[in-house]
Order: structure tokens, then sequence, then C-alpha cells
């Protein structure tokens, strides 16, 4: 026998086995999840004297609970200035989750907070330590109306930052940290995907026309090999908002409720309604401009309670944010998650410049009420913009981020050019986005990476009278919005990510 030549085939062999290992372990999907609270501290308690849930030191009362001789506040954001936090009704919560295929390892970070700018999603990733070997972070907002001004708009005053920079600091910090935890929490995963049907007795209201409204669940599932739930991405539009501009206790609203609901299960009053799926959930917001909500005077019906819920309170948030997570959980046991096999990571991302063409947003910028970069020109638009879009391949499932507030028609159609808009011209924002992504479902992420407010169709434009349908005022939507062009660029930037990575 000669043993040379079969100790050369056993040599190969060897080197064929672990080739082979290292190929199926370099093509495992693995995920971890992890959360952190970003609940700030309320020090000092006060009394709203005159129900307007504006704080005035002249009128209202005040305890100083630190006693440093002066009222330090939490501004809430997402209504009126002066809205001053009282208390805690349940906890903020920055999720992480870290999905890894073996060659690319992204991490995406979902706050309970109002929105992001981008300068300060750039510090955080500049803090992200190289050897983590993260190729991408996505930082989401989930556009939390009910807990601290994080971009600075809804201070004291007008011409008055609500940002306190301490819980910034602190911001940054715990995101880095929930990071950290979810790479250590990295396991092996499987993936499943469904694109759910909302309960008809929660809807969404569309408050300006075309009543357009993207109102679809879409969750992606990672699941160990025994079937238990490691974590979950939830991805719907509706404005986190559900307490609405009186309450003043700081909460997570209706992404809270959804969390809780499907990891912990449906809860009233301390009873266990409807078990949860386990594991952990990160709420991703959907495609809310045109004002996607469900407002003051909006009924949604509580089939616990058996009664019809108007009025903005927790109980409201709580029976829609519970009516989502119900659905999730229905359809997992309806069996309508379908398996994602073998999913591979890609990603494609882009800066894109935006003329900041809002005389009042230039102003609060210029005036640091607002914390982010400009560049200026010689040449129309005069003020401009840095931000950022995102796409990202995940299997069976694509992944976009918008870095502000998308009006739905932009995502599924319906744009059009009504009487009274500022420019006369065909939808500029052709073809429809989701009729572009490839994959069997699509989330849509709105709040990602930045905060630039409304992204209106250009043919819906409308900030000079007549107004728009007939409207006796100047809709809402022209006053948070960059500008005009700010839908086409953040369009035709998004479909040549798509194609790029169709390459």
């Amino acid at each position: 026998m000669n043993f040379r030549f079969l100790k050369n085939k056993i040599y190969v062999f060897m080197l064929f086995s672990i080739s082979l290992t290292a190929q199926l372990y370099a093509n495992e999907l693995k995920v971890g999840f992890a959360e952190l609270s970003i609940t700030p501290e309320i020090l000092d308690e006060w009394e709203d004297v005159n129900k307007d849930a504006q704080f005035d030191q002249e009128i209202d009362k005040w305890v100083d609970g630190n006693g440093n001789n002066q009222f330090d506040p939490v501004w809430m954001a997402g209504f009126q200035n002066k809205r001053a936090a009282q208390g805690v009704k349940d906890d903020l919560m920055a999720v992480a989750a870290v999905i890894d295929d073996g060659q690319r390892r992204i991490g995406i970070i979902s706050a309970d907070t109002i929105g992001l700018m981008r300068k300060f999603v750039l510090s955080v990733r500049e803090d992200v330590p190289e050897e983590w070997g993260l190729d991408y972070v996505m930082v989401h907002a989930t556009h939390n109306h009910e807990g601290p001004d994080t971009q600075g708009l809804w201070g004291p005053g007008f011409l008055k930052s609500g940002v306190d920079e301490v819980y910034m600091e602190r911001l940054k910090k715990e995101f880095i940290n929930a990071l950290s935890l979810a790479i250590d929490n990295l396991e092996p995963a499987q993936m499943s995907l469904a694109l759910i049907p909302t309960n008809p007795q929660t809807p969404i209201k569309d408050k300006r026309k075309p009543i357009v409204i993207d109102d679809d669940i879409r969750a992606i599932l990672f699941s160990r090999p025994d079937g238990a739930i490691i974590g979950s991405l939830i991805n719907f539009g509706i404005h986190v908002e559900l307490t609405w501009d009186k309450n003043l206790e700081i909460t997570a609203d209706v992404a809270g409720y959804l969390r809780k609901g499907v990891s912990e299960g449906i809860y009233y009053d301390d009873q266990l309604i409807k078990s949860g799926l386990g594991g952990t959930t990160l709420w991703l917001t959907g495609n809310i401009g045109g004002l996607m909500t469900s407002g003051p005077n909006d009924p949604i019906y509580d089939p616990v309670m058996e009664r019809m819920i108007i009025k903005p309170s927790h109980i409201k948030a709580r029976a829609y944010g519970y009516s989502l997570a119900n659905s999730v959980i229905d359809a997992y046991h309806a069996g309508d998650f379908v398996p994602s096999s073998k999913p591979s990571i890609t990603v494609h991302s882009t800066e894109i410049e935006l003329g900041l063409e809002n005389f009042m947003l230039s102003l609060g910028t210029l005036l640091g009420i607002i914390d982010t970069d400009l560049k200026f020109s010689l040449i129309p638009p005069f003020v401009r913009y840095l931000s950022e879009v995102a796409f990202i391949q995940l299997g069976d499932a694509s992944i976009i981020g918008i870095p502000g507030e998308l009006y739905p028609e932009i995502a599924i159609g319906g744009i059009e050019n009504p009487e009274g808009a500022d420019y006369v011209i065909a939808p500029q924002e052709v073809p429809h986005l989701r009729s572009q992504l490839p994959g069997k479902i699509n989330l849509m992420v709105n709040l990602a990476n930045d905060a630039i407010g409304y992204i209106i169709p250009k043919s819906e434009w409308d900030d000079d009278p007549p107004w728009i349908y007939g409207e006796e005022e100047e809709t809402y939507g022209e006053v948070v919005s960059l500008g005009p062009n700010t839908g086409p660029i953040i369009h035709e930037n998004i479909v040549k990510l798509i194609k790029e990575s169709k390459k």
C-alpha cells in the first residue's frame, strides 16, 4: 500500500472538511438583541395650575427637587413648547438588534425619541469600536411625542432649545451599550417573514388629502432551532402620540405597548389576556407623512374593555398598541410567517444633499436651536443639508432607511396634483417605491439616521394660497419640511440604491 499517497488523500480530505465547515459557519445567520432604559430623570415636580400643559413659572407651582434654586425640566417633544414632564408612566427604551450572516454584520438601534439628527447619528457611529465588526449601523427614532426633546424644537420658547446635552450624552452611551450587549447575545437563528393586516377596529387616519394609507404590519421574526423566539422587527406606520398634547407623563406610548404585547403578552391590570411570543421586540416606524395617526377625536375599539375609546389617554395608546401586538401574535399562531432560507446581508447607503428652503428651520439651525451642520452655496438653494438614505437586503426581506416622515403616496402610489398646488406638474416620485423593492417583504423605516421632517410629493406641495382641496387655511406639512424638492431627491436616490443592489 502506498502510505504516502493515502496520507496525502487524508490530508486533502481534512482540508476539504475544514473548508466545508468554515463555509457552513460563514453562511450561518446569527442575531442578538438587547434593550436598555433611556428614561430621563424627573428632578422637579410641578403643578399645572391653569391646565394648559405648559409650564409657566409665574403661574404654575413647582418643587425644587434638587435644591439648586431653579426649575430643571424635561421638555417633552412633539406638540407645543413649554410642555414639561411631571412624571413617568412607563420606561422609554433603546432596543438594539445585531444581525450577522458570517460575512457582514449590521446593527439596528430603535429609541423612544421624537427624532435624532444625522450629526448625532454620525457621532454614535464614530463611538462604535472597530473590532465589533459592524459594517453598518442604522439609528432609528420611533417618533415618540411623549418623551424628551432630542431635536431642540420643543423647549421653553420658540428660540430656546429643549435639548439636554447631558441626556444626549447618556443616550449615545446607552446606544453603544445596547449594541455591545446585542453582540454578546449573538446566537444562531432562523428567520421568517409576514405581511399582516391590521384590525379595522383600530384604524389609522390620514389627516391630509389625498387619503392614502400604508397600513399593513411588516414583521421579521428570528427564532432558535427549537422554535423559541429570539426577537422580532415590527414595522408599522403611525405617529407615536396617542396620549396626545395634554399628557405630561413620560411614556413609550403605542410602540411600548406593541413591544410588551408581542414579547411578554397582553396584560390589563396585571391580568394576562393573551400570551406573547417571547424574545425582544424592536419597533420600526413606517410611513407616517401626511400625518398618519389616531387623533384626539378618532374612535378605536378596545375588545377587552368592550367599549369605544375616543379621547387621548394611556388606555387609548394601550388599546392600539395591544391591537397591533394581537395581530402579530395571531399571525404567528396561524402559521402566516414564511421561512427565509439562508438569508445573507447586503448594504447600500449614500449621502444626499438637500436644499433647506424652509426659512424657520434654517433660522433655528443657524441659531443653534437644532444641532446640525449646514452647507452654503452662492446659487439656489443657498442653504444645503446633508442627509442619508439606505437599502439593506436581508434574505427575502428588504429594509429602506428614510431620513424623515414619508408621505405614503410616495411609497404605494396615489400622488395627485390638486388645484391650488404651488406646482402644476405631473407626479415626480414615480414609480412608487414599494413596486421597486425586491424580496417577499419590505420594511420602510422612517426617521432612520436623521429627522428632516415631512417628505412631501412635489406635485402636492402647497406653501402659498389658494390652498389645496379647497382648504381655508394652510395644511400641515410644509411648515416642518425642508422644501419641495426633498421628495424627488429622496425618491431618486432610493431607486438608485435599489438598482445598485441588483448589479
